[in-house]
């Protein structure tokens, strides 16, 4: 009977997957709307519109959680309470009360110390509970699916839940890294040594951003079609949201780099993701990303760049793609099975 429970508690359907991650979507959306808030000097207290966006995705995403267990708790007769935790969703359960807590303690840290500005207020050490709370809750349909998916090409559709999974943890250390993300910033405005190295950095760390969730879903299944362009168009928009939109070349660079990477994927889809096709075409998306940005600002006679700068800056952050990509490739045996 023991057995059973536990059986019992491991299946969680697609449908509940996406509702958990409907419920983080609204969490998230409420910490961009924050964000935006706070880029603009609009927060002057613990008690905002934009707080109560964001905590009542938080209160959502911890009571869906409590129905699942409960739900597992009801149909397995015989499960302890840990066992009626959904597979995949015990860090997540974990996370609900970090974020518990940090909540409690942001409110004190605002009514006491006040309320932090610009690049404070993302490290500040509420927040950053917060955050640590917050990616336990997202990654638990990864987790889930990355067990119970046997099926090494699923279709969009049925992997969407993991994939938004994967997309909102990389937008929300996006979100926490928005001081590098290139497409905020006048890079190539930058001429002081200090600056142009800080510029080079922010965009090795855009990079990181955008391609390591595509690797994190090759590591476990083969890509389905649209997913390269639905992290690059989740992500810039997501960003977008901090400036009231202000940098919309963003979208558009990002969406014509997730087709052409969509599009080359698809031509080497029946190759192992160990093949060193797949690693080229890592280090092609990089060329293609900021390829388009300097022809953008080169259209609009914003490049002040010289060559040697920003042709180095492509090629530096495509050879960065490039080793990521040998990193984090797929173990396999000598018959070509995966070993992750």
């Amino acid at each position: 009977m023991q057995l059973q429970g536990t059986q019992t508690a491991a299946k969680t359907t697609n449908f509940k997957h996406s509702i958990t991650m409907i419920m983080g979507m609204w969490l998230i959306a409420g910490v961009f709307i924050d964000g935006f808030a706070h880029n603009h000097g609009a927060v002057e207290s613990f008690f905002t519109p934009w707080h109560a966006i964001l905590y009542s995705g938080y209160l959502a995403c911890a009571v869906w959680i409590l129905i699942l267990i409960l739900q597992n708790k009801t149909a397995g007769n015989h499960a302890t309470w840990i066992e009626a935790v959904p597979d995949g969703y015990k860090l997540g359960a974990a996370g609900v009360i970090i974020f518990f807590i940090g909540g409690i303690g942001d409110m004190i840290w605002h009514s006491v110390l006040g309320i932090e500005k610009d690049i404070e207020a993302l490290l500040s050490p509420t927040h950053l509970i917060l955050l640590s709370g917050g990616l336990l809750i997202l990654t638990s349909p990864y987790r889930a699916l990355s067990k119970s998916e046997k099926d090494e090409a699923p279709t969009f559709s049925r992997l969407l839940p993991a994939l938004t999974s994967v997309a909102l943890t990389f937008a929300v250390m996006a979100f926490f890294l928005m001081y590098a993300w290139s497409f905020r910033n006048q890079l190539p405005g930058a001429h002081q040594e200090d600056s142009v190295g800080r510029s080079i950095v922010d965009f090795l760390i855009t990079t990181m951003l955008l391609v390591v969730p595509i690797m994190v879903i090759l590591r476990r299944w083969k890509l389905p079609f649209g997913t390269v362009t639905y992290f690059f168009i989740f992500e810039s928009v997501l960003m977008g949201v901090l400036d009231g939109f202000s940098h919309f070349s963003s979208n558009i660079i990002l969406l014509i780099s997730g087709i052409a990477g969509d599009l080359l994927f698809r031509m080497i889809k029946d190759k192992n993701a160990g093949d060193w096709l797949y690693r080229g075409v890592f280090f092609l998306l990089p060329i293609f990303i900021w390829g388009l940005y300097f022809l953008d600002l080169q259209i609009s006679n914003k490049l002040s760049w010289s060559p040697e700068l920003w042709g180095g800056a492509i090629f530096l952050s495509a050879l960065c793609s490039l080793g990521l990509s040998i990193l984090a490739s797929p173990i396999t045996h000598d018959n070509g099975v995966k070993k992750v």
